[in-house]
């Protein structure tokens, strides 16, 4: 054994970027190179296998996690090469960071590569392109071998594609041949994997609707037979049906039809805390089997994974610590809900939910894509690893990037659909509104009390400042990027209630609305309502009113203990005298309250999928009655303003789901434009048209905001035994927590001086110091460039048409500032 050490007389190669691909090397040069860089720093121990018996050998151990891997290398082009890892599989490179470390140890220490063709015939599966079984035909008995393999592969060796039904005829005829004939375990699975799916596909053939009307006690609709059938045919599937169409049914009847056809006798259902009884519940009422929640602690969780029961539930976080210690969870049939939570690849959970092994799959996800196109790729691994191609692949097919490496846009989105086919279904509302009741979407505006306004107006002052200072300077410090996201949330806030940032005071109308549509519901007959607030303040105020009025009602937040939160749903569906469901975002996925024809939505959250989310609670499978959808929105404020936003991030969705728009761009990712968005955003909305052309998309400002600065969190009250961030609060992506709150914090946070009215804050020195220096390097930069060059130029450089007369024409802020750069600049030349 050998440790693959760098050597003193090596040369060190030039770095490659991680992040941008070099002029000079091709896309899959690029990403060659990194894994040899990357092999280049790892510590690992090599070692050569028996010549003789299986020239071109190594196993590659990685001395920190103790993985072994197994390499085959023939030379530096031959379709033998070979690694056992995951990243060899998928990046059709026909390298990775194993098979180039052997590379630089066979080079380092003077070993002989072995190149000829072996003796012996094998099978074995190319990961080129699309995974393919080829034959290599050795030295012994050759001709013998060609001619068995003529019906059955190209003259170069690949498997004719009808070849597979007939491939174990092959095998058995090649091992009378020569019993030194081989295969390896990844073309024996590759050849399980495809018989299965043509008999899968067989047996479905022979099933008829009235049997899929058996398999469950309750009534299919014809969108929901057609699902389980998707997914039994596909074996590993996304369901990603929009919310509220019965995707927990749709995979429970996947997995009774494949018990029913004895192709299982487990199943694991892995979702969030507050679902497992949820899923107990339905599995219960819609087959009659025995169900297990696997919960305790890990000798009782460990003892319950090998129950006897049919369907087991898990929550993701038990999964994920159970994972640390059992290595590996086993099961015959995998169903994981709200899979869109493990949409960041390389959390814990969704590491360890990798680590579970199955035969089936059925994965669910209502917005398998919320903000980013690889949110859906992260997603799809769990299902199939080959179906979208590398990641590289895929980032550089899909991405528009802008010059300087930001992402401005998307293509080839119907591309992407079409890749999906075979293992994503998903249906709109609209694809089945003959099946659901009819649903009315009403904006109420609530006009705000004076204090509410004056707190208001001056966070859009502070907003301004910074936009002005923008403007002025062309720059803004990490600290003015904060108070801006901070300004922006806190403007929000204060559209609920004043009570929402301090707490000594209460100015809101928002409630009295709320109240009176409630005493209305009431009046008029049984019907039950659900309120909505990304605030938990807010709920708070409204549970108080409830409290008042002797209203029963169930309130659910991020405080509420998971084991909890079952009774809440089970107490508003089953209780006819709880009339009211309150939530925060806490309970905007998963619950069913469809029993609620009312819902009213205090505020308006950021993302649009947070506010289907909610609308899917009551509008689902289920529901009987006509729902009535009430948003209160507070008159002439940055909430108003929110209702006319370009929505991106659906376009995004609808264009690779659901066959739309098949390119998706961004505005312009400078700096500048932003700002001239928030800008936008924070003024005075009385006398525009709701949706006209200067419409801003908030989802489109923040994300750009998110990505150029590091929010970190202020000075927090504790909710429920929680931190919550007022900056986390205010927006989503990777800054929204599962629920927030405001904070008590004095406005002009920051150290700063602010003073409303348009006098700026008082600059810090190292602030003018860094402008001054983003100024200079800025200008040198557009200096380099003859294009830039040029527009800068045309951009200041005025030619009177009638006159043929030029002059500078620089904007300034006001005279006085003029005045001022005049007199410096006097000083200095005169020496004084």
């Amino acid at each position: 054994m050998t440790k693959n050490t760098r050597k003193k007389d090596d040369k060190k190669l030039p770095k490659v970027s991680y992040y941008c691909k070099p002029d000079n090397l091709t896309l899959k040069q690029w990403q060659i190179a990194l894994r040899r860089q990357t092999a280049e720093k790892e510590n690992f121990a090599i070692f050569e296998h028996n010549t003789k018996d299986s020239p071109g050998y190594y196993s590659v151990v990685n001395s920190v996690t103790k993985n072994e891997y197994r390499v085959v290398y023939r030379g530096e082009e031959s379709v033998w090469n070979y690694c056992s890892c995951m990243d060899f599989k998928t990046s059709q490179l026909g390298s990775c960071k194993h098979l180039e470390a052997v590379k630089l140890w066979i080079s380092r220490n003077h070993r002989k590569i072995y190149a000829g063709r072996p003796s012996y015939t094998s099978l074995y599966l190319s990961y080129k392109g699309e995974r393919k079984i080829c034959l290599r035909i050795g030295t012994d008995h050759e001709d013998e071998f060609r001619q068995l393999a003529e019906p059955y592969f190209t003259p170069d060796g690949v498997m004719r594609p009808r070849a597979m039904l007939h491939i174990m005829d092959f095998m058995r005829e090649a091992i009378r041949l020569d019993n030194t004939f081989r295969w390896y375990d990844d073309v024996l699975s590759f050849i399980v994997e495809n018989r299965d799916f043509h008999y899968r596909k067989q047996l479905l053939h022979d099933f008829s609707d009235k049997e899929l009307d058996q398999l469950l006690k309750v009534s299919l609709y014809p969108y929901q037979k057609e699902g389980i059938r998707f997914a039994f045919q596909a074996g590993k599937a996304i369901i990603a049906d929009e919310m509220g169409l019965g995707k927990t049914v749709q995979a429970i009847g996947t997995a009774e039809l494949m018990k029913r056809k004895n192709l299982i006798a487990s199943v694991l259902i892995v979702c969030p805390t507050s679902l497992k009884y949820q899923w107990k519940r339905e599995i219960e009422r819609f087959t009659g089997s025995t169900v297990v929640v696997v919960e305790g602690n890990h000798l009782a969780r460990k003892k319950l994974y090998t129950s006897e029961c049919f369907y087991k539930i898990v929550s993701y976080n038990a999964m994920s610590n159970d994972i640390k210690l059992l290595q590996t969870l086993h099961t015959d049939f995998l169903i994981m809900d709200e899979v869109q939570r493990l949409k960041n690849w390389k959390t814990q959970i969704s590491r360890s939910a990798r680590h579970i092994e199955s035969e089936y799959a059925v994965v669910l996800s209502g917005t398998p894509l919320e903000n980013k196109l690889e949110e859906l790729y992260s997603v799809m691994q769990f299902v199939d690893q080959y179906c979208l191609g590398p990641y590289y692949q895929f980032i550089d097919q899909t991405v528009v990037t802008s010059d300087t490496g930001k992402v401005i846009g998307y293509k080839n989105l119907n591309l992407v659909g079409e890749k999906l086919k075979s293992s994503l279904i998903r249906r709109c509302k609209k694809d089945v509104a003959l099946q659901l009741p009819q649903r009315m979407d009403k904006i109420l505006f609530v006009p705000m009390t004076k204090e509410q306004r004056e707190i208001h107006d001056e966070y859009q002052g502070q907003v301004a400042q910074l936009v002005y200072k923008w403007t002025r300077f062309r720059f803004l410090s990490e600290k003015d990027r904060k108070r801006l996201l901070l300004f922006m949330s806190q403007m929000r806030m204060v559209c609920d209630s004043t009570y929402i940032l301090d707490q000594k005071t209460r100015c809101d109308t928002k409630v009295d609305e709320t109240i009176n549509i409630l005493r209305n519901v009431f009046d008029s007959g049984d019907e039950k309502v659900v309120i909505f607030s990304q605030w938990e303040r807010m709920t708070r105020l409204i549970a108080a009113e409830l409290d008042a009025m002797d209203v029963r009602y169930e309130y659910l937040h991020g405080g509420v203990p998971s084991e909890k939160r079952r009774h809440l749903t089970e107490n508003f569906i089953e209780n006819p005298d709880s009339r009211v469901f309150i939530s925060t975002d806490a309970g905007s996925t998963g619950l069913n309250l469809q029993v609620a024809s009312v819902l009213i939505n205090l505020d308006l959250p950021w993302n649009p999928a947070v506010l289907e989310q909610r609308i899917a609670r009551i509008f689902r499978i289920g529901q009987q009655r006509n729902i009535q959808i009430i948003n209160l929105v507070a008159s002439g404020t940055i909430e108003e303003r929110m209702l006319s936003t370009l929505n991106f991030k659906s376009s995004l969705f609808e264009g690779i789901l659901d066959n739309g728009q098949d390119s998706v761009f961004l505005d312009d990712s400078k700096l500048d434009k932003i700002m001239d968005s928030i800008k936008i955003m924070t003024e005075t909305t009385e006398g525009q048209e709701e949706g006209g052309a200067d419409s801003l998309s908030a989802q489109d400002m923040e994300e750009r905001i998110d990505r150029d600065s590091a929010v970190t969190e202020i000075e927090n009250d504790e909710v429920s035994g929680e931190k919550e961030s007022v900056l986390s609060a205010g927006f989503p992506d990777e800054f929204e927590p599962e629920e927030a709150s405001g904070t008590s914090e004095k406005r002009g946070v920051g150290g700063t001086t602010s003073v409303s009215g348009g006098v700026e804050a008082k600059e810090d020195p190292q602030e003018l110091v860094q402008q001054g220096l983003s100024f200079f390097s800025g200008l040198a930069r557009t200096l380099q460039s003859p294009q830039e060059t040029q527009k800068l130029v045309d951009s200041i450089v005025k030619v009177d048409e009638k006159t043929g007369k030029t002059s500078l024409n620089i904007p300034v802020p006001d005279k006085e500032s003029v005045v001022n750069i005049l007199n410096m600049v006097g000083k200095l030349l005169g020496g004084k």
